[in-house]
Order: C-alpha cells, then structure tokens, then sequence
C-alpha cells in the first residue's frame, strides 16, 4: 500500500515537473520568437521604412504635383548637375563676393579661370534645359524668379525658367560665410516672407541644397535634402513658413504628368 502512494505521488509529481517544464519551454520559445522579431525589425529598419515612405511619398507627389498648377507656392530649386570640386565654398567666395558677381562686367565665373568648379557641367546645362522643356510642356506657372548669385543657379534659372528677376547673397549655401545659423536663418525668414507671390503664379527660387533649414518653418521638417534639380515647395501663412513638401530630384514631380 505504501508503496502504491509512493508511486501515485511519483507520478503526480512528474505530471506537474512535465507542465511546468512544458510551460518554460513555451515561454522561453515566445521571448526567443520575440526578441528575433525584434532584432529582424531593427536591423531591417530601414528598408521597412523606405517601403512605407515611398507609398506615402508617391501619394504626397501627386497632391503636391497637381496643387502647385493653382500657384501661390514659393519652389525653391536646387541647382541642376555641377562637377564635384573640393573647397566648392572658397570658389563660390570668389564668384559672390571678391569678383562681385561679375559688377565690372568681366568677371562671371563663367568667363573667369574657375568656372569649372562653380558652373553647371555639360550634363547639367542639358539637365536644366530638360528641366525647362518639360515645365512649359506641364505649364507650371511661374511668376517671378530669383537666383543665388552662384554661377550654377543662374545657369540654372536661366535654362530651366527663361532668366532670372534678381540675384541675391542669401540665397548662397551658407559654406563660404561666418555666421551663425541663427542669424542665417533670421536673414532667410524675411527674404523669404518678403518675396512677390501672385495667387495664380509660383515664385521660383534657384538655388542650393545648403541653404533650407528646418528652425525657417512653422511646420516639422526632417531633415530636408534635395538632390541637383530637386525642389522644395513651400508656402506662407499668417504665422509663417511651411515647408509643405519634398520632390528630392525632379523626376518625383515629372512623372505624375505623364501616364501609360
């Protein structure tokens, strides 16, 4: 008889030793399951995230393509494709502010012995006239247009827009100059507040990827980039600027007009 109980208390044991091990096991699987999802998303962030912005991004292009058709809208353009040089900023120097932009008539940088390191490049001289073709083509209206001093960004404007209203300093990416980003942004805020914007036409901007900046809007921005011949469209409220949208080259705009 006793050893009857033995055995019964035996085996009850054993049951509960084979649940509660059973139970770890499942547990110790779940987190093992877990923490490799974990690490699989970690490591995959990126490209999870490029997926579900591209969706966003395409949607946003869209809307923002067909909404700058009505005007109103200040786009400021990255200049179109240059050769890379090192030092770019002390060229830019030359050409802005110790040749005055050419204010003898002699010294463009375009006519000057550095033009290769400030001007477009042959693909970009034909980037922008592309660029021009196909906006007439859209018939984005365009109302007044203004440029960085930089030999490129007039290039820019004058064979992607037909020419170019004024030059202007501030609109130089802020490499060649000693100032703080707050006074550079104070300065770009009441240049950009005091621009001419008709309601049925945009203004348009020639300029650099250097000089947004995201403490300039009322709105989030995340780090705004553009490659050569991109564009920012941004738009003025009773309370300020807002960088409403990004197509970071010209193609995420050129193609929303164009279906098969």
């Amino acid at each position: 008889m006793a050893q009857v109980c033995h055995n019964a208390k035996a085996k009850r044991f054993f049951f509960v030793v084979s649940k509660s091990l059973i139970f770890l096991a499942f547990v110790v699987f779940f987190f093992v399951i877990a923490f490799a999802s974990v690490v699989y998303l970690h490591l995959n962030r990126n490209s999870i995230s490029d997926v579900l912005s591209e969706y966003n991004s395409e949607e946003d292009d869209i809307f923002w393509a067909k909404e700058i058709l009505n005007g109103g809208y200040i786009l400021h353009f990255r200049h179109a494709e240059r050769d890379k040089w090192i030092d770019v900023q002390m060229y830019d120097a030359l050409e802005s502010d110790v040749h005055e932009n050419g204010a003898d008539d002699s010294r463009y940088a375009e006519n000057d012995y550095f033009s290769e390191a400030v001007c477009l490049n042959d693909r970009g001289k034909i980037q922008a006239k592309a660029i021009g073709e196909h906006l007439t083509n859209i018939n984005l209206p365009i109302g007044s247009v203004v440029s960085s001093v930089s030999c490129r960004a007039r290039q820019t404007a004058v064979l992607a827009f037909g020419g170019y209203d004024s030059l202007h300093r501030i609109l130089v990416h802020k490499g060649p100059y000693n100032e703080t980003k707050k006074q550079r942004v104070a300065s770009l805020v009441d240049f950009y507040n005091d621009l001419p914007v008709s309601k049925g036409s945009n203004t348009v901007i020639s300029a650099h990827n250097g000089v947004v900046h995201c403490d300039m809007f009322e709105n989030y921005c995340d780090n705004p980039s553009l490659e050569e011949g991109g564009f920012y469209v941004i738009s003025r409220k009773p309370d300020g600027l807002y960088l409403e949208h990004e197509f970071h080259n010209y193609n995420r705009f050129n193609k929303v007009f164009y279906d098969r």
